[in-house]
């Protein structure tokens, strides 16, 4: 069985395309693949937001409390389920990045109401010490993982070791590269699936997916 975790920005595109091409392998693995998005905060995650700009303590701490707000969020909807809380997630990054929304709480229970949630179950999850406390035990995931950038993935493959993979490029193919990597699938198979046409390598050389051991 794959265990993935990916560590996501929940404004990020990168991520959002991170995220579906982990529910793609998922749904083309024949084997098992248990995966989780994991929020992640940082000061470079805030550097990158306010990039164009000269920011401000004042935007800095702004752009904080906003990750933050939206990150709570998502660990409200996760209470509900994982599938809710997920597609609640991809719903929110649509409307960030793709629809221009602007974050706020009108919107955030908008997209809870279409996510199916209990709004009332949902508002009062969102205030919570424990969706806090969820948001500092994902941190502290983090920490020990060694992650410093959003859209990267520590991927275990808990049938061969104990060890984990941190991958910072997940692309589909990167993907398949570690599932053939670690004996699941061959690579072939998994981009067939989905009648992928695989560009031609560099000459002399192919492609590897950036990974470390953990």
């Amino acid at each position: 069985m794959l265990e993935v975790y990916l560590f996501v920005n929940p404004f990020g595109a990168r991520c959002m395309r991170s995220e579906r091409n982990i529910m793609k392998l998922a749904d083309h693995l024949d084997s098992k693949v248990s995966f989780q998005f994991v929020p992640l905060l940082n000061q470079q995650i805030v550097e990158q937001a306010l990039a164009s700009v000269h920011p401000t303590l004042a935007q800095r701490n702004t752009c904080f409390k906003t990750y933050y707000q939206a990150i709570l969020a998502y660990k409200a909807a996760l209470f509900q389920g994982k599938r809710k809380g997920r597609n609640f997630l991809l719903d929110m990054q649509t409307a960030i990045v793709n629809q221009h929304h602007t974050f706020s709480t009108a919107l955030t229970l908008d997209l809870a109401k279409a996510s199916h949630l209990d709004l009332d179950m949902f508002q009062e999850d969102w205030a919570s010490d424990l969706a806090k406390q969820a948001f500092q035990t994902d941190q502290k995931l983090a920490a020990e993982m060694k992650i410093q950038q959003a859209s990267s993935a520590v991927i275990f493959n808990c049938d061969v070791s104990q060890y984990g993979l941190l991958l910072n490029d997940v692309t589909y193919e990167a993907l398949c590269d570690v599932c053939e990597n670690q004996g699941v699938a061959t690579k072939a198979s998994l981009m067939q699936e989905l009648n992928y046409t695989e560009p031609a390598a560099a000459a002399g050389a192919a492609h590897r997916p950036h990974l470390h051991v953990l």
